[in-house]
């Protein structure tokens, strides 16, 4: 059975290492194999002991745990963007527990959490292109691509990332 709940500060390395994992499963060739199997580690966990314990006054982090474990995280901002809203920043799902339905369970979560305190608010992330499973997830979910960037904000690499947004959270929950 999985549970969900916010993420706490001891969370930290659990989800920085979840973090990592995702990251060397999908962003093989986006990211150099030195990067993601030398430094993502101990960057992750910088990343993650900050947020969660200073976060900042519009974040928050889900967690999902199954038999004790953290098996999956989402982490927003809300009103993050006058245009576009809460930027969900981050949402990883362990690759052995893919396709139990945590994923949608997060992000309908997140929604909920928008929609809470911003009854019209709207919703959008960052992906990389490459990553072809998590596009074809969020647009399974709804999200549509409105623009994609060249940019090297996380990793080492120059990188294509999509801006996937969501207008109607309803449609999440």
């Amino acid at each position: 059975m999985v549970t969900y709940r916010h993420a706490k500060a001891g969370d930290y390395l659990e989800i920085a290492k979840l973090h990592v994992k995702s990251w060397q499963q999908n962003y093989r060739g986006d990211f150099s194999d030195h990067f993601l199997d030398t430094e993502a580690t101990a960057e992750r966990e910088g990343v993650w002991q900050k947020r969660l314990n200073n976060p900042m006054p519009n974040q928050f982090c889900w967690v999902a745990e199954k038999e004790g474990e953290i098996c999956g995280f989402a982490c927003a901002f809300l009103e993050d963007d006058a245009e576009h809203g809460t930027l969900l920043d981050n949402l990883h799902v362990l690759g052995t527990t893919k396709g139990m339905g945590i994923g949608r369970h997060l992000m309908a979560l997140v929604a909920q959490e928008v929609l809470k305190n911003d009854p019209g608010g709207k919703l959008y992330l960052w992906v990389l292109k490459n990553n072809i499973s998590a596009m074809a997830f969020y647009e399974r979910l709804g999200g549509f691509n409105i623009e994609t960037v060249v940019g090297n904000d996380i990793g080492d690499k120059e990188v294509r990332k999509c801006r996937i947004v969501w207008n109607n959270l309803k449609k999440l929950i």
